[in-house]
This record gives structure tokens, C-alpha cells and sequence, in this order.
């Protein structure tokens, strides 16, 4: 025999933040995640935590695997480029949340020096106890959305003779879409949706059954 409770159930789903939006949100906090990737090796991130009136967004920014300190480069059409390495995409991400809620305590972050992706517990953990003061904080937020069409942070870091930078503010006060962000932005809105079929017939055995839920 199965026992029917709904009392740890949820009955709405959790409503995200929208793409190519500038929303208030409030920081909620920072955890720990992990997880198995498909070719078996598990993963970790640090995820931070945000809520607003029209939804939550807790974006997730992963641990450096080995070699993570090292810069891709290429050449396309005759033209070379060079893309910052994962501790450098979690260095940034970290220093923007951390400078923007806490910069106090940003300022005692800078003397951190860890070894990942070894000490990538310990991390989180410091950057979890370095953002304790901005629980419940009030911000903003500028989400624009990625190839699936969910929000995702904007690229936001870049390098210039040689060092890499924060070219792209995403939180904190005066947001404002870059003109290639709305150049993307409108070239999705005037994309011609996919046509949804006509020709559906409405199901009719939605009839009300005569339950009384005012008599339980």
C-alpha cells in the first residue's frame, strides 16, 4: 500500500529569469555543486545564488581541470586570437560577485593563493565566508541567453597585452546591453518562430468530477 502526502510536494515549478533582461535580484548565497559527466569523470563548480520578483537565476562557474591554467589559442581567417584559461574565467567570475557585494572583503580575497583544482573545496568555503555580509543583498542582474535560448551571463572577460580583464560589468548598479548584445538581442526577436500545428483537436475529458476538495 502507497501512501498519497502532498506535503513535501511542490505544485509550481521554479520560474527562471528570462534572457536579454536587466533584473533586481536579491544574492541568496553560494554552494558547492558537483556531479558525473557523461564520460564518468566528475565535475565540481561554485554556484551563486539569486532571486527576484520574476524568478531565480544561480549561475554555476566550474572548477579548473588539470592544465586549467592554460590559454587556448588559434587562428581564424588569417586572424589570431587567444581566449583566457579556466582559472582565469573562475578568477573573474568570482572577483566580479566578490568586488560588486563585498568589496571589503574583496580586498582580503586578493591574498588568496590556492592550488586546483586540489583546493577547490577550500575555495568555495572561502569565498562562501567572504560573501556572508551580502546575503539578502539587494542588485541587479544583465542575463542574455546562450545557443538553447536559456539566460546565461554575457562574455564578460577579454585579454589585452597579455593580461586578462573585466571588459563586461553583468552585476551590480548602471547595467546596460552593449550594442553588439542588442544587435544579437533583436536578430532573435525577428527570428520567424517555428509554426505550431492547426489542426489540434481539445481533449474533452477535463470535465469537473464532482469532487468536493472544500470537504477534506
Amino acid at each position: 500500500m502507497a501512501t498519497f502526502n502532498l506535503s513535501n510536494t511542490n505544485g509550481i515549478a521554479v520560474t527562471r529569469l528570462q534572457p536579454w533582461t536587466i533584473n533586481s535580484v536579491v544574492f541568496k548565497g553560494v554552494e558547492e555543486k558537483s556531479g558525473t559527466a557523461k564520460d564518468g569523470n566528475i565535475w565540481k563548480a561554485i554556484q551563486f545564488k539569486f532571486s527576484g520578483d520574476k524568478g531565480i537565476f544561480e549561475p554555476m562557474f566550474f572548477c579548473p581541470k588539470e592544465g586549467g591554467d592554460q590559454r587556448l589559442t588559434g587562428e581564424t581567417a588569417g586572424r589570431k586570437w587567444e581566449l583566457p584559461s579556466q582559472i582565469e574565467q573562475l578568477s573573474c567570475a568570482i572577483a566580479h560577485v566578490v568586488g560588486t557585494l563585498a568589496p571589503a572583503n574583496y580586498t582580503k580575497l586578493q591574498n588568496v593563493s590556492l592550488d586546483l583544482p586540489k583546493d577547490f573545496d577550500k575555495l568555495v568555503e572561502i569565498v562562501k565566508k567572504a560573501l556572508v555580509p551580502a546575503i539578502n543583498k539587494s542588485t541587479n542582474i544583465k542575463l542574455v541567453g546562450d545557443n538553447k535560448g536559456y539566460a546565461t551571463v554575457p562574455n564578460f572577460i577579454n585579454i589585452k597585452d597579455g593580461s586578462v580583464y573585466i571588459y563586461n560589468n553583468w552585476l551590480g548598479e548602471n547595467l546596460a546591453f552593449s550594442s553588439s548584445e542588442i544587435k544579437k538581442m533583436e536578430k532573435i526577436k525577428n527570428t520567424k518562430p517555428t509554426e505550431i500545428e492547426k489542426d489540434i483537436t481539445p481533449d474533452n475529458d477535463s470535465d469537473d468530477d464532482g469532487l468536493d476538495l472544500d470537504n477534506i
